[in-house]
């Protein structure tokens, strides 16, 4: 996670780890991921229940404001910050001697616990480039969550106290999204379909996302006209127009970057042109703070869009079975002596052309992976890299691989 929280408000929100009453029966703890409640009327509803660290700081915000039971829990969907805090409340409610809340998701959740719980190792080590932080063992393990007592398909309607609560499936981030609609006081909780910043579509290491249906989703919700808007992650929003406006400029900038990859393909580019064009979002999007390429980025969404619909293969005929990655660099050296390769690198990294830097650099550090000069020069270049990247993904990913070039030069014998 960033180190910096209010550098980032659009996401790492500064009211973190703090209860904002937004009006009388209605409330959300601010966490990484924020869990909304419903209120005042004798029962409690709770949207989410954040992660194993910050689910008991959720619980005990909430009760300073009101003693009644969390008779319903809702997970918007799967992922660990937003339904491994559980234990937590099912605690607080044998300390309280409440009957235990019952659990709500759609059907697919039960699924992706079942896939964290199979490939636990690749899941803490992508989640530790992906946050930049040393993991505590277990921390995102499926191993000790709670599942959800009752599931849905497309939709399901709940009743808090004779209140209608709308469980309505999406496809977003995740394919077992659920946003929560409580017509009677217009009130949207809608997960990470909202994240207040560009959408995280396309994350590096993760498996298919749904750019489209995403969009289509916000649009759904833009059409109940809320008065509030209740994220998984970053500040409430309030006020129709302004819920309308976050809600429907999102789904254009998806629908924008969607169809823009669409009809590329269709016009018959190849995926590595596609990526290489490098499109981006009209400036009247890209403006919006929420908008704001802090936790996804326009590049992401591409490559997301193009995977979708488009396979594996970039369209260069020496990827389809590629030469190993050291082979290709031996050939390189071969007529490229590799004084000559750090030159253009070093002189390409000093005029801030970082990409093309570490792309010279990658080549040397391939065929001469040990060479201490060359790992140091594609450290400093990764770093550099960092230190200019908005998306904190990509920054920490380039941190991670900064930080680990280093720490092969301190082993014995490296490689």
């Amino acid at each position: 996670m960033a180190t910096n929280p209010s550098a980032q408000p659009d996401v790492f929100d500064p009211m973190m780890g703090q209860l904002e009453v937004i009006e009388p029966g209605l409330a959300m703890f601010h966490g990484f991921a924020n869990v909304a409640f419903a209120y005042g009327r004798g029962e409690m509803i709770a949207i989410d229940t954040s992660s194993r660290q910050m689910g008991e700081l959720a619980v005990a915000a909430i009760r300073k404001v009101t003693d009644e039971p969390v008779t319903l829990i809702v997970y918007t969907h799967g992922h660990a910050d937003h339904a491994f805090g559980t234990a937590a409340f099912h605690q607080d409610a044998a300390l309280r001697g409440y009957p235990r809340a019952r659990i709500w998701a759609h059907e697919e959740v039960a699924r992706r616990f079942r896939r964290y719980a199979r490939t636990e190792g690749w899941q803490a080590h992508i989640n530790r480039l992906q946050f930049g932080i040393a993991t505590p063992p277990g921390l995102f393990s499926a191993a000790g969550h709670v599942e959800p007592d009752l599931t849905y398909r497309g939709m399901q309607v709940l009743e808090l106290v004779g209140e209608a609560i709308e469980l309505q499936h999406a496809m977003g981030e995740t394919d077992d999204a659920t946003w929560v609609w409580m017509p009677l006081r217009r009130v949207a909780m809608v997960g990470d379909l909202i994240m207040s910043s560009l959408p995280n579509t396309g994350n590096p290491n993760k498996v298919q996302r749904y750019t489209l249906e995403w969009a289509e989703a916000l649009e759904r919700i833009a059409a109940r006209r809320p008065r509030y808007l209740l994220p998984g992650h970053g500040p409430a929003y309030r006020s129709e127009e302004r819920c309308e406006e976050v809600l429907r400029q999102t789904a254009r900038a998806l629908r924008f970057i969607h169809d823009e990859v669409v009809r590329r393909l269709n016009d018959g580019q190849w995926p590595v042109e596609i990526v290489e064009d490098d499109i981006q979002l009209p400036p009247e999007l890209a403006s919006k703070p929420f908008l704001a390429p802090i936790y996804g980025c326009t590049a992401f969404i591409v490559r997301d869009v193009i995977r979708r619909y488009a396979g594996w293969w970039s369209g260069q005929p020496s990827q389809l079975f590629p030469v190993s990655r050291r082979d290709h660099a031996r050939d390189l050296l071969a007529v490229c002596r590799r004084e000559v390769l750090l030159d253009r690198a070093r002189s390409l990294k000093n005029s801030g052309e970082l990409k093309r830097a570490l792309a010279m650099a990658e080549l040397v550090i391939d065929a001469e992976p040990g060479d201490e000069e060359v790992v140091r020069l594609n450290a400093e270049i990764v770093q550099a890299i960092a230190l200019s990247e908005p998306s904190f993904i990509a920054r920490n990913l380039f941190t991670g691989a900064g930080q680990k070039l280093l720490q092969g030069l301190t082993k014995p014998n490296a490689p």
